[in-house]
């Protein structure tokens, strides 16, 4: 199975892998037990290239900018990221419209993320809730913070 973290669930691996257990939130135990039960696996994980800006803006946010690039470079070199294609590009445009025919809103990035995923045939893992604003049945959907 191959399985696309949205960039929430890329953080909550960033930040539980560097803290003791002890400090974590449940979420960010929930997360990287997960993640790690799952790369003992066969089963891939990926990234997409749309969360890496996500991730890059705030650590530009953060008072602690240079150590949050080190941190996604290193969540870089175990979890590649999938690039977006054309095919995602052609899907975006055609599912946005979609969502705005029936009066729906979707961020464009959070939808670039679940093109990315049904473009590679992935299972989407995301809690945001944003993502329920895709088509019923467009990609598989788990949430690994719970």
């Amino acid at each position: 199975m191959l399985y696309l973290l949205d960039t929430n669930h890329c953080s909550y691996i960033m930040n539980a892998s560097r803290k003791n257990p002890a400090y974590r939130k449940p979420h960010e135990t929930s997360t990287l037990a997960k993640y790690q039960s799952v790369s003992a696996t066969t089963d891939k994980v990926y990234m997409c290239e749309v969360s890496l800006s996500e991730l890059f803006l705030g650590a530009e946010k953060s008072p602690h900018t240079a150590n949050i690039y080190h941190r996604i470079a290193t969540f870089r070199a175990v979890v590649p990221y999938l690039a977006v294609t054309t095919d995602c590009w052609e899907l975006h445009g055609q599912v946005k419209w979609q969502i705005k025919k029936t009066g729906g809103n979707m961020e464009d990035f959070d939808l670039m993320i679940a093109c990315v995923a049904k473009q590679y045939g992935c299972t989407l893992v995301t809690n945001d809730a944003d993502f329920n604003n895709l088509p019923a049945g467009f990609v598989p959907v788990e949430n690994w913070a719970i």
